[in-house]
């Protein structure tokens, strides 16, 4: 009978992770077999490049909806939920720079060679849920007739930059609260929805 496996491919990931995220592109594939508890060979049984256990270990955290949206799932105010997505996306990103840091620097990576190969990415599939996101607020008429497109960029450019600058240092690593509504009321400037049209003259007459 052969060996049964005694760890799994997501502790060996794990371990992998970690050490990418420690030590960057230079982790060896004997130290990381060492984190795991098994032989280098086992590594490149299940992945058979360095680059490919490097790509599957640094596969960015899943974003939460349900934590974004949850409290707020049933409301109308577009301004509240634009806020709390928003806050949500620079907590992610908080949580995902130490992977996504590393992934960025290793010189095969390609953002769009990257989400072809791995469609179901959380990363990948973020950009294509805010958009899908921002279609139906569109459609509830929480926000203007804007392109969701740009303005998915625009909201995950908002998350990923807050994140990035705290990491530099900025605001002693923690942005202000009031600097974060305010970034959110300057953007919803521009996707608001238009206010409600006033009757004029004539047609208060029409109604009258």
């Amino acid at each position: 009978m052969g060996r049964r496996r005694r760890i799994s491919d997501e502790q060996i990931l794990e371990a992998a992770r970690a050490a990418f995220v420690e030590h960057g592109l230079a982790a060896s594939t004997r130290d990381i077999a060492k984190r795991a508890g098994v032989s280098e060979g086992v590594l490149f049984q299940r992945h058979g490049t360095k680059a490919d256990l490097f790509f599957a270990a640094m596969a960015p955290p899943a974003f939460s909806w349900e934590r974004a949206l949850g409290p707020r799932r049933g409301r109308r105010d577009g301004r509240a939920r634009l806020e709390a997505l928003v806050r949500s996306l620079i907590d992610y990103f908080r949580q995902a720079l130490p992977v996504l840091l590393p992934l960025l620097s290793h010189p095969d990576f390609r953002f769009e060679a990257f989400a072809a190969r791995h469609p179901d990415s959380s990363l990948i599939a973020l950009r294509r849920e805010i958009v899908q996101h921002l279609v139906a607020e569109r459609d509830a008429g929480r926000i203007g007739p804007i392109d969701p497109g740009p303005a998915s960029l625009a909201l995950i450019s908002l998350g990923h930059s807050v994140a990035v600058f705290e990491r530099l240092g900025a605001h002693g690593r923690r942005f202000p609260d009031a600097l974060v509504q305010g970034a959110v009321a300057a953007m919803w400037k521009g996707i608001a929805p238009p206010p409600p049209e006033r009757p004029t003259a004539r047609r208060r007459q029409k109604r009258a």
